[in-house]
């Protein structure tokens, strides 16, 4: 959801403040988050309104330009309360409670600035590959003119020599419209949240001594479970068996979701809750988000630190630096 002091909201959060709110100190409008930036490398404290937010990120084209923003609005005025009960029970209250959370999920899955920039660098890759082709050979070249004399494709205003210049230089950048992104998240999101419901969901509740769950700008997390397939050639998919998605809710919860068949409630002690907190920051894109800097966390040594240490890791280090792209 966006901030809308007066006017037209253009801040889009891809990751809602109805959520982050859950890992502040009490979820007030002005209660802070603690934040691990791992790109500028450095700590700052400040509100869910300012993090995991891009100017016009759902805005679309058309004469509706925030109708997407709206939807989401609307879904997020479901997801507030969901998560509020569920911290305030400790346990998923209802099947409509987990099917707004798995709904959360999704979302978090397919919306993201890295999801898009994942996208744009397929495109990217996909278009120069066609291009390198285009200007392979003069002949080559020349079929591509005989197609633009029969009227099946626009003539371009360039040479032979300067196209293949321009191409081999590669010195160009392929992007994606904002309504193409959003189009493919919508694509996407019936998919992933059709899987996330053939998984059973365990929650898992921090130790009062834990220093609690952390989240980031990449909430829900999915891994193979067997470690000899971890970072191995083969991605997992959300439809991938021995694979599990956990994503925290507040800093007291998280879920766990699988295809082995557990559901339930499993409260972890602190070295656990440590081992959760380093699968998130692991796979965070930039930024950690924490009610505070006494969070725990395993280094790559196999210390368990504190959150106020994470950023002092040399990156080599870091959990960051073991993060699946």
């Amino acid at each position: 959801m966006s901030d809308n002091a007066g006017g037209e909201a253009r801040k889009h959060h891809y990751v809602p403040q109805c959520y982050l709110k859950g890992f502040t100190h009490d979820r007030r409008k002005d209660s802070r988050l603690y934040v691990v930036d791992a790109r500028r490398r450095r700590v700052f404290y400040t509100t869910p309104s300012n993090v995991a937010a891009e100017r016009d990120f759902n805005r679309i084209d058309g004469d509706e330009p925030n109708a997407i923003e709206a939807i989401y609005a609307d879904f997020e005025s479901k997801a507030g309360p969901a998560l509020v009960r569920t911290e305030a029970r400790r346990a998923v209250g209802s099947d409509a409670d987990l099917d707004v959370l798995l709904e959360l999920i999704a979302l978090f899955a397919v919306r993201s600035p890295r999801q898009r920039e994942n996208l744009r660098q397929f495109h990217e890759q996909t278009m120069r590959a066609m291009m390198e082709q285009m200007v392979a050979t003069q002949k080559r070249w020349e079929d591509q003119q005989r197609a633009i004399e029969a009227g099946r494709m626009e003539p371009p205003d360039i040479s032979y020599e300067a196209m293949k210049a321009f191409v081999d230089a590669g010195e160009y950048r392929v992007d994606v419209t904002t309504t193409r992104h959003v189009v493919t998240e919508l694509e996407m999101l019936p998919v992933v949240y059709d899987q996330l419901q053939r998984r059973t969901w365990v929650v898992l509740r921090a130790a009062a001594d834990s220093g609690g769950f952390v989240t980031s700008d990449n909430p829900a997390t999915l891994c193979w479970n067997n470690e000899n397939m971890a970072g191995g050639f083969y991605s997992p998919g959300f439809g991938s068996a021995d694979t599990s998605v956990v994503c925290p809710l507040s800093k007291t919860l998280a879920l766990r979701g699988c295809f082995d068949g557990r559901s339930g409630i499993v409260d972890l002690p602190a070295d656990l809750v440590a081992a959760v907190n380093t699968r998130t920051i692991a796979l965070s894109d930039r930024q950690v988000y924490a009610e505070h800097d006494q969070f725990v966390f395993v280094a790559p040594d196999g210390r368990v630190l504190k959150g106020h240490e994470l950023v002092s890791l040399p990156p080599a280090e870091s959990p960051e630096s073991d993060r699946h792209e």
